[in-house]
C-alpha cells in the first residue's frame, strides 16, 4: 500500500461586488461626446489607485480616447519640413 501527502490547495476568492451604470445621452453634438468620453476616462483613471476597476464601453471609445489623449508627437513625426 502506498501512502502519499498532498497539500491541500487552499484558494482565496475576493468577493465581487460590481455595480453597472447605463448611461442615455441625448442631445449632444459629437464634440462634446468626445469631451464626455474623454472626462470618463479620466475618472477611471483617477479612481484606480483605490482599486476601483472601471469599464467603459462604447462605439469607437478606443478611437476618442487615443486622439484625445495624444500628445502631438504623432503629427509631428509625420509633418513635412518646410523648405
Amino acid at each position: 500500500m502506498y501512502w502519499c501527502w498532498v497539500s491541500p490547495l487552499i484558494t482565496a476568492h475576493k468577493k465581487v461586488n460590481m455595480k453597472t451604470v447605463t448611461l442615455n445621452v441625448k442631445g449632444i453634438s459629437q464634440g462634446q461626446w468626445s469631451s464626455f468620453l474623454l472626462e470618463l476616462n479620466l475618472m477611471k483613471k483617477a479612481w484606480k489607485p483605490y482599486g476601483v476597476e472601471v469599464e467603459l464601453k462604447a462605439h469607437s471609445i478606443k478611437r476618442i480616447i487615443a486622439q484625445g489623449t495624444n500628445n502631438g508627437e504623432s503629427i509631428k513625426k509625420n509633418r513635412r519640413g518646410s523648405k
